[in-house]
């Protein structure tokens, strides 16, 4: 129940309404019997320096970003720590006595979904499609690692600009995404990550490539869950967004309340919900 003293903590992006972490949070809160509560705002890019204030001013206890904002909320924090400022994105707020604090799980998350499924990214040909903030954070974490990286995206100068930014040992190129650099790129990655909204499968089906194309690819991950996936003949397996879903609440849960987060429960709350796990 939500009472006086109830501390809140949000969700700002657009859209929001197909977010699932409301329901990994309260359940958890509930389940815990932890005075808190989790609500989703859907927020515009024009609005957002008002949201950010709204949370300061109401005192939430943290806040996630998600798209298009994670880059833009850099600016209204009091501090980003090192972390999110050498990725150039926030995911996660905090609210200290300090003020603002920003964070980004992205690239730890998704590192960690990675190497749940038994694949190690290290040494690796790597196909990332999207410059977005999700982007800019998995190639900052990715290139900490000794990887070929090549990003696509339909506007190239925001794929360039990652790629110069990438401070880690791995190589990182960049290309515009088309139909042909695509097709090039999925003959010999281990892993295509695809941060865009668009599902790889419907990608590849718009682009009009050949579905057996994707077939070369080691594993594909895509970040997008609001769409079902369409079965794809890949040479491995896919990793599945709610297992990185999963690890960034975890991330969120350790810098909100500063303890261990209870990641098993969190995973058959998620799961009870979906009625199946996702594995």
């Amino acid at each position: 129940m939500i009472k006086g003293d109830t501390k809140v903590h949000s969700l700002y992006g657009s859209p929001v309404a197909h977010s699932l972490s409301p329901v990994i949070f309260n359940t958890i809160f509930q389940k815990l019997s932890l005075n808190r509560a989790y609500v989703p705002f859907e927020v515009s890019r024009e609005n957002l320096k008002q949201a950010v204030e709204a949370a300061r001013t109401l005192g939430f206890d943290g806040f996630n970003i998600t798209m298009p904002h994670k880059t833009a909320v850099l600016e209204m924090l009091d501090r980003v720590d090192k972390n999110a400022e050498e990725s150039g994105a926030v995911n996660t707020v905090a609210t200290t006595k300090s003020g603002l604090v920003g964070y980004n799980t992205d690239g730890e998350g998704a590192i960690r979904a990675i190497r749940s499924y038994g694949f190690e990214p290290n040494n690796k040909r790597i196909l990332v499609l999207g410059a977005g903030g999700a982007a800019l954070a998995l190639v900052h974490r990715l290139s900490s690692e000794n990887n070929n990286i090549r990003i696509l995206n339909r506007t190239l100068d925001k794929a360039r600009l990652i790629a110069n930014n990438a401070t880690g040992i791995g190589r990182v190129s960049c290309e515009e995404l088309t139909k042909s650099n695509l097709e090039q790129g999925m003959e010999n990655a281990d892993l295509l990550v695809n941060t865009t909204p668009i599902r790889t499968s419907t990608l590849v089906s718009r682009l009009k490539i050949p579905i057996n194309t994707i077939k070369d690819t080691g594993w594909i991950f895509d970040l997008a869950y609001d769409q079902p996936a369409e079965p794809v003949p890949i040479g491995r397996g896919t990793i599945s967004p709610l297992e990185m879903l999963l690890h960034q609440a975890a991330l969120s849960y350790e810098i909100w309340l500063n303890e261990t987060a209870p990641f098993d429960l969190m995973r058959s709350s998620l799961a009870d919900y979906l009625g199946k796990d996702w594995r």
